[in-house]
């Protein structure tokens, strides 16, 4: 009973296999048949599109035209030129009257020419308004034992712009015109200490100091001499007053015109 059973099974899967294969035979033919109608559309379309077969005769015979203008051409070349390719006669020819001429691009320029004469100078520009003065203050008191620590025996320059500077007795210099100025000073020493000193003031106020050492003191009998030199910048306003104090008291200072000076340059307003 099994056995026949498998067979009855066997028996319907062989038909419905062949069932299938048959409809899918059925399905590719009726697809062809859709294929070759859908080509033939497209072709009768191109035709009332155009007028000519895509393959028709008249479109061979100017293909044929065309081949006949083009080998005319090349025999024609070569008669006149045999050494010249026909490609290159053609390219000759199309160039015409431009052979041999370099057309400018925009904004080329030529060669660099000649530089020209120099011309006339120009009137003179105007002229600034800073107004530059400048003093110069030596000593004239020789070697001298000061018992005062301000130093106050100068004599300014004859060359010096008196106009803007003062001199007190008591050594302090008043400044009348307001700027920036380059103030410089020298103080020589003969001294038994180790150290020599002076400083700068401004308005009353320190602002250079000047410090040197003297070496080998060791006697009371023995001299040294020493030279201390200080400059620098600095903003006055009009009646600022300049003056040089020592480090002490009884110091031995050469008041020479060129061992002791102070002076002032004015560079900026």
């Amino acid at each position: 009973l099994f056995n026949g059973a498998v067979c009855v099974v066997l028996v319907f899967l062989i038909f419905a296999c062949a069932g299938l294969y048959c409809r899918v035979c059925d399905m590719q033919r009726e697809l062809q048949d859709i294929r070759g109608r859908t080509a033939l559309e497209d072709a009768a379309t191109d035709r009332g599109a155009t007028g000519t077969p895509p393959d028709g005769s008249s479109h061979l015979r100017q293909e044929n035209n065309n081949r006949q203008v083009h080998t005319s051409v090349r025999k024609r070349d070569a008669e006149e030129d045999p050494t010249e390719k026909p490609k290159r006669k053609r390219h000759e020819r199309a160039q015409g009257r431009r052979k041999g001429k370099k057309k400018c691009p925009r904004n080329c320029k030529g060669e660099k020419g000649d530089v020209g004469p120099t011309g006339a100078q120009g009137p003179p520009g105007p002229s600034g308004n800073f107004t530059s003065t400048f003093a110069h203050f030596k000593s004239k008191g020789g070697l001298t034992k000061l018992k005062l620590d301000t130093l106050n025996d100068w004599v300014l320059a004859d060359w010096a712009d008196a106009e803007n500077f003062q001199v007190a007795s008591t050594g302090e210099i008043t400044v009348e015109k307001p700027g920036i100025y380059f103030i410089y000073s020298q103080v020589t020493f003969r001294e038994k200490q180790h150290l020599v000193a002076y400083r700068v003031l401004i308005d009353g106020s320190p602002y250079m100091t000047c410090n040197e050492s003297v070496e080998n003191v060791t006697t009371e009998d023995d001299w040294r001499y020493k030279t201390c030199y200080v400059a620098g910048l600095a903003r006055l306003e009009a009646r600022s007053r300049i003056e040089i104090t020592l480090g002490g008291e009884n110091m031995s200072v050469m008041l020479f015109f060129d061992t002791t000076y102070l002076g002032l340059i004015k560079v900026a307003d």
